[in-house]
């Protein structure tokens, strides 16, 4: 890096400066005059801006492109070498962390096997493996923030939640004041869900569609919702949770995996966790099609319920069920919409392998700070 080049170690962009390094992000590579016409600024405020960026190492020039009758103008991209965000998805029986560019591609994933119940634990873990990182790396990056991933539902404030069952001590606890008290970093907290679609978003199919709905299948059932750019959480933060479409009598029949690994052990199939039915599951088990059958009533009423509110593009199908799972999923959900007035959505499995939970959550504070 030369001496005019430093890093920003507080990562604080102007409104301006953050609409353009959306446009750059969203753009991959875009040339500089080309900027100005998306924006409302003027062709001086952009290039001072954008140089200021590309000092601090936020921008990188590339080679110069003619656009249109004018000069060559200078291409710009997300500098991807400077700055990282870490991301943590705390699940049912495992955690799942990972390290990001300020371009959102994943530098480094890992899935810690051990049991999330104790929060204190889960920080220490965490601690530890941004430690090593950065000692393994010798790396001069900036890290941004931290995001957290939660299943479950909001409890009124941003970041409280009301976990599953095997999550339980996590309930009530703010998220963002407990991770950025113990880690020192800015932190965001955001439902597994939404999580996941936002992952499907920049990292997956999903950026084709100005809405999409992602479908997260888990120990529960959820729905994360990205529109307009934006991950949609509603008045309350709680957009998506699907699940409370369902009566007393439909509940247990929802397509949640805790449910297809009761109905596994009545057919003599006994997977000890969600994990191991991923990683086990077979489609032609004894059981698989009765579920399937059981649950199809529930999953079409849940896509029925997203076209008629929110009337997305597409509807992906992930979480934690195995890609076999995922398309069984999607077959069932064909037939479902009657109304032929109203657009179809297509129906996608998701080709982000495992729930990405984790990296819409590494997404969140360069979502949040910078772009």
């Amino acid at each position: 890096m030369s001496d005019k080049r430093q890093l920003d170690s507080t990562c604080q962009l102007t409104a301006s400066e953050r609409k353009i390094m959306a446009i750059v992000l969203r753009s991959g590579e875009i040339a500089r005059s080309a900027v100005t016409e998306k924006t409302d600024l003027s062709q001086q405020s952009v290039h001072r801006l954008v140089d200021s960026l590309e000092k601090r190492v936020y921008l990188r020039y590339g080679e110069a492109r003619i656009v249109g009758r004018g000069k060559p103008s200078p291409t710009l991209f997300v500098d991807p070498d400077h700055y990282t965000s870490a991301g943590v998805s705390i699940g049912t029986e495992d955690v799942r962390f990972c390290l990001v560019t300020l371009a959102g591609k994943p530098l480094f994933e890992e899935t810690l096997h051990f049991d999330p119940i104790r929060p204190d634990a889960v920080l220490d873990v965490l601690k530890a493996k941004l430690s090593d990182w950065t000692a393994a790396n010798r790396t001069n990056r900036v890290l941004v923030g931290i995001g957290v991933s939660m299943q479950g539902f909001r409890g009124g404030a941003p970041d409280v939640f009301f976990p599953p069952l095997p999550l339980a001590s996590w309930q009530g606890i703010a998220l963002e004041a407990l991770f950025n008290e113990a880690l020192g970093l800015p932190a965001f907290a955001e439902n597994n869900a939404t999580s996941s679609a936002i992952a499907e978003h920049y990292l997956g199919a999903g950026a084709g569609h100005d809405c999409i709905a992602y479908l997260s299948f888990n120990h529960g059932f959820g729905c994360g919702i990205f529109a307009e750019g934006a991950a949609f959480r509603g008045a309350h933060g709680n957009a998506g949770e699907i699940s409370a479409v369902y009566d007393k009598t439909e509940l247990p029949r929802r397509p949640a995996l805790s449910q297809l690994i009761n109905v596994l052990s009545e057919h003599n199939i006994h997977t000890t966790s969600v994990r191991d039915l991923t990683a086990r599951f077979q489609p032609d088990w004894p059981g698989v099609a009765e579920w399937l059958e059981d649950v199809k009533p529930q999953l079409q009423l849940a896509l029925r319920a997203l076209q008629a509110t929110i009337d997305p593009g597409a509807i992906f199908f992930g979480g934690e069920a195995p890609d076999a799972l995922r398309r069984l999923f999607v077959e069932i959900g064909r037939g479902t919409f009657r109304d032929q007035r109203l657009a179809m959505p297509d129906l996608v499995v998701s080709e982000l392998q495992g729930d990405p939970a984790h990296l819409g959550a590494a997404l969140l504070p360069l979502h949040r700070l910078i772009f």
